[in-house]
């Protein structure tokens, strides 16, 4: 009697150890798969997050001194992510398609631009703004320099300033093209002195200068020529210097 108790009371110590064991193994596979799962999200909402600001860069990017940046941590996020995705052939197409377009040229930059919509001139700044935090967050990180992180976001001070002077960029070529050369002249003369006026340093910029300077030669040509060719040329000279002066920007 006393050996069937010891053998009930064993059976019973054994079953309430392996239901220890049992729910402590189960316990740790639920953890496993709930952090899992927590990292998979975190670094799927990261990739998505950087792609937009690639793909937010895309219609007004004429160098990729920011998107190489963006594409490196783009890349190396998605390599991570392929560890902990039940999907892992669509990963593996995020990251054959990344590669592909990371060869892609930038759009060259055109002095003679379309006019952006105010709600597409509030999204790109928009977009500028987050793009700045996003690299600021990358240099906290280490994984820029500190003097390349300075040159992207001089470029992206260019490219702000580039979507401020749009409308009126837009509006001077449109009035040189149509013959209102005293407009035309009016307002490259205000773009030149918002130019001036703004310490970004860009090849962008220069080439904006040097396009608004032949314009207004070619503005100006007329007159010069009738200086030349003036018998009074004091007076043509004085009519030269009214042509010449430039508006104050607001």
């Amino acid at each position: 009697m006393a050996t069937l108790q010891i053998l009930t009371i064993a059976f019973l110590i054994i079953i309430v150890l392996l239901s220890v064991v049992i729910g402590s193994r189960a316990h740790q596979k639920e953890k496993e798969i709930t952090e899992r799962r927590v990292k998979q999200l975190q670094l799927s909402n990261r990739a998505d997050r950087v792609e937009q600001h690639i793909r937010g860069l895309k219609d007004i990017n004429t160098d990729t001194i920011a998107t190489e940046v963006l594409y490196d941590f783009y890349l190396d996020t998605l390599r991570e992510l392929l560890q902990y995705s039940d999907d892992p052939e669509k990963i593996e197409v995020r990251i054959a398609t990344a590669e592909e377009n990371r060869n892609n040229d930038p759009i060259p930059f055109n002095p003679e631009p379309e006019a952006f919509s105010f709600q597409e001139k509030s999204n790109y700044k928009e977009r500028l703004t987050k793009l700045a935090k996003m690299l600021l967050y990358l240099r906290r990180k280490g994984r820029i320099s500190n003097t390349h992180y300075q040159a992207c976001y001089e470029y992206l001070r260019w490219l702000n300033l580039w979507i401020q002077l749009n409308r009126q960029v837009v509006q001077a070529n449109k009035n040189f093209a149509g013959g209102d050369m005293r407009v035309a002249q009016t307002l490259y003369g205000v773009i030149l002195s918002h130019l001036k006026s703004d310490a970004t340093e860009r090849p962008e910029k220069n080439t904006l200068k040097n396009f608004i300077t032949d314009r207004m030669k070619e503005i100006l040509s007329p007159t010069i020529a009738a200086m030349e060719a003036s018998e009074n040329p004091e007076e043509a000279l004085t009519e030269l210097i009214k042509n010449l002066e430039l508006p104050k920007s607001s």
